[in-house]
């Protein structure tokens, strides 16, 4: 076992092992020995000022020793010269830099991360042996103005991303929507999942309160009911909002019902309306249709109504119903 680890230890010295003090194997040991004593300090004395500083010191030496390190290292790719350094250095940059504000700030260390690679990758460009500082010739200008587009293209599209991250986290039932005519967004899913529009939520906990507040009702208190169907669609709505989570696109869904049908069957139709970001313009409406009946009443006592309220609600509508059907059929 003992000679295991000192075989270990002598193949790692001879890869790291600095050919002269100067040297970018001497900053990654630097690095390694940084963080080992911020380590060290940590268990012995627990100074968070030290403990820092010496972690920090071990982050700047990496970063560095490895930029130094793949300075020179390229390969080829569809006729392009890449050199990975650049990018290497400044994803440590960014960890480096961005570490504290990360759970508040997720996307500023990867949409930084392009724009201080193509900084790292300039430095070069406008140094000479000595060093000194040089201007870079028309080739040099026009590789860096390269480089700092396709950079600003990158920093954008992972800013984009956030942005559509952040968007169905205030939104979730936009996942349910359609993505045919946009030029940025594909749903992969082979079809519509209609259950991760938050209008499905809305509509099954309309049944469970419409079912609560008319199963065992009487006829003439279930018409009374539904002669205001208005305003107790607009009790229940308030009901949901009070019930469920609390997200942006709570303000943009509304619940609707109407009433349809004659004594002693009647048919409540409960539409959840979205009018948030869609690709129909004027939103749309998931439907959930509930049959009201009257069942008599077996043994009732003498003062009892002899019918009362059944209510069967079926499924919710498979398809998003463009909500401008709902006026086309109402002007019909």
């Amino acid at each position: 076992m003992l000679d295991a680890i000192k075989r270990f230890f002598q193949q790692f010295w001879s890869q790291f092992k600095p050919p002269h003090w100067f040297s970018w194997q001497t900053l990654i040991l630097l690095s390694l020995y940084s963080w080992g004593m911020s380590l060290l300090n940590s268990v012995l004395s627990d100074t968070e000022f030290v403990q820092d500083f010496l972690a920090t010191m071990g982050w700047i030496f990496l970063t560095l020793g490895v930029g130094w390190a793949l300075a020179d290292v390229k390969f080829e790719f569809l006729g392009l010269t890449i050199y990975p350094g650049p990018w290497i250095t400044g994803a440590l940059t960014c960890t480096f830099l961005f570490e504290g504000v990360r759970d508040e700030f997720p996307a500023l260390s990867f949409v930084s991360w392009p724009l201080i690679s193509a900084a790292i990758a300039a430095v070069p460009k406008f140094l000479k042996r000595g060093p000194e500082f040089k201007v870079p010739d028309a080739k040099g200008r026009q590789e860096l103005v390269i480089l700092f587009l396709v950079s600003i293209i990158l920093s954008c599209w992972f800013s984009f991303h956030f942005l559509l991250q952040d968007w169905l986290g205030d939104y979730p039932s936009i996942l349910a929507d359609r993505f045919d005519k946009s030029a940025f967004v594909i749903n992969t899913a082979r079809r519509l999942r209609v259950s991760d529009s938050r209008g499905v939520l809305i509509l099954n906990l309309a049944e469970t309160i419409v079912i609560d507040q008319l199963e065992g009702r009487s006829l003439a208190e279930t018409e009374l009911w539904l002669f205001n169907v208005e305003s107790r669609v607009a009790d229940i709505e308030t009901q949901i909002l009070q019930r469920i989570s609390s997200l942006e696109e709570n303000v943009l869904w509304s619940l609707e019902g109407s009433v349809s049908g004659d004594a002693p069957r009647y048919t409540l139709d409960l539409r959840s309306v979205w009018q948030g970001p869609s690709s129909y313009p004027e939103g749309y409406f998931l439907q959930k249709s509930c049959l009201i009946t009257q069942q008599l009443v077996q043994n009732r006592p003498a003062a009892s109504p002899p019918t009362v309220s059944q209510v069967a609600c079926g499924p919710i509508s498979d398809d998003l119903v463009p909500l401008g059907s709902i006026t086309a059929s109402q002007g019909s």
